[in-house]
This record gives C-alpha cells, structure tokens and sequence, in this order.
C-alpha cells in the first residue's frame, strides 16, 4: 500500500493510503464530491515541501524541495 498526501483548498494536508490515489481516498471515507475540494494529492509524506500562502490561498513548492 503507498501513501499519498492530499493538498484541501483549505490550506490543510493528510495523509491517505491505498494502492492508487482514488483507492487512498476512498478507504479515508471520501467520495467523488471531496474531489472539488482538493487542490492536488502527492505520493508520499510531501507535507515538509509545500507552503501553504493564506493570502493567495494557494500552495507553494518550498525551495529546495
């Protein structure tokens, strides 16, 4: 089973496992409808590479990342 990171619209990160991104979400109890509310999902633990910019609401790639 791999682990995925889900990046919420909301600025918030989790972690999610499964054998393919939709199997991840789904056995963490999201259905299709959660899909409008995430920005962009990640494999592996990518918490520590991203920033979340409350102004622009919009998450960044840290540098050297």
């Amino acid at each position: 089973m791999k682990e995925y990171t889900l990046f919420w619209l909301t600025g918030q990160t989790e972690i999610v496992k499964g054998n393919a991104p939709h199997e991840a979400m789904n056995n963490a109890g999201y259905s299709g409808g959660a899909v409008r509310a995430l920005d962009f999902y990640a494999e592996g633990d990518q918490r520590e590479n991203w920033e979340w910019n409350k102004e622009k609401r919009n998450w960044y790639k840290k540098v050297g990342a």
